[in-house]
């Protein structure tokens, strides 16, 4: 497990160094074609399935290189934190802040990303994992501005240390939610950007990162206390999916193009999954 997280964080820091340089590509035609190849990492297996989801910092990195622009008014307010009254309302939504902190680290936005590392440490606290920051990782934070590096190494530190409270405590459930919550804040950032403007990238990008919405979806499905919410969150990633593979483009696709990750679709295709995704990503912050 720990080889996996130290991969990841080389991943991270290279798709951030690559994003750097790349400036945002956009396209007014339609259909939009772009090609992108991604990597995928398995981050947890359990006796009942290979769950392999990316996590927050991967998904923000991804979505980085493929051009998503930052803006903190989409991102869910640090001030809903004390909104969430249920177990399952601050496990889902200590995933949302950790996209939204995610999101914000590899944007260099250092400054919103206090605000999220501070709800996010609320969150934990109040679902029972508060010693996944180490008493010093507030100040480490503080001391560390403007060394985006050293905040992403702190920031992997801090999710390593979830997924192990997590592993060694038996938490499976916990760790299908949170991952569900931070892999639709992600999408939800993407779904924007592309309504916003035509960023072919990041249509790759979220077409990609929509067929873990299966895996997601599964691990839902086998939680053993099955809450009204979690079938409502389960289903709407389920309609997500079924939306794209229904898609005219999606069942066009020949091999080659899906060997080299190629993807055509219309806009009125992404504006019907977008509307998806933002309708479910905004019942679950509320």
């Amino acid at each position: 497990m720990k080889n996996i997280n130290v991969l990841l964080l080389g991943v991270v820091i290279f798709f951030f160094a690559c994003g750097k340089d790349e400036s945002s590509q956009h396209q007014d035609e339609t259909p939009i074609v772009k090609e992108q190849i991604t990597d995928k990492i398995i981050i947890e297996e359990s006796s009942d399935f290979a769950f392999a989801p990316p996590s927050p910092l991967e998904i923000a990195a991804f979505f980085k290189q493929a051009g998503l622009v930052y803006d903190q008014t989409i991102l869910n307010p640090v001030s809903n934190k004390d909104l969430y009254q249920t177990k399952l309302k601050k496990s889902l939504n200590f995933g949302v802040y950790a996209a939204d902190l995610a999101t914000c680290v590899v944007n260099d936005q250092i400054s919103d990303a206090k605000g999220y590392l501070e709800a996010t440490e609320f969150l934990a606290n109040e679902i029972g994992m508060s010693n996944i920051f180490e008493e010093t990782a507030i100040t480490k934070f503080k001391e560390n501005i403007g060394n985006t590096d050293s905040i992403i190494m702190i920031l992997t530190e801090i999710q390593m240390n979830t997924i192990e409270y997590i592993e060694s405590n038996g938490k499976d459930d916990l760790e299908v939610v949170y991952f569900a919550g931070a892999w639709i804040e992600g999408m939800y950032l993407g779904s924007l950007t592309i309504m916003e403007q035509d960023s072919g990238n990041v249509v790759q990008q979220l077409a990609s990162q929509i067929e873990f919405g299966n895996r997601i979806a599964t691990g839902l499905e086998v939680i053993e206390d099955q809450d009204p919410e979690i079938i409502y969150i389960r289903n709407g990633i389920l309609e997500i999916v079924n939306a794209y593979q229904n898609c005219e483009s999606v069942k066009n696709l020949t091999d080659e193009d899906v060997d080299l990750g190629r993807l055509q679709m219309t806009k009125s295709e992404l504006k019907e999954i977008s509307e998806l995704i933002v309708a479910l990503r905004n019942d679950m912050i509320e």
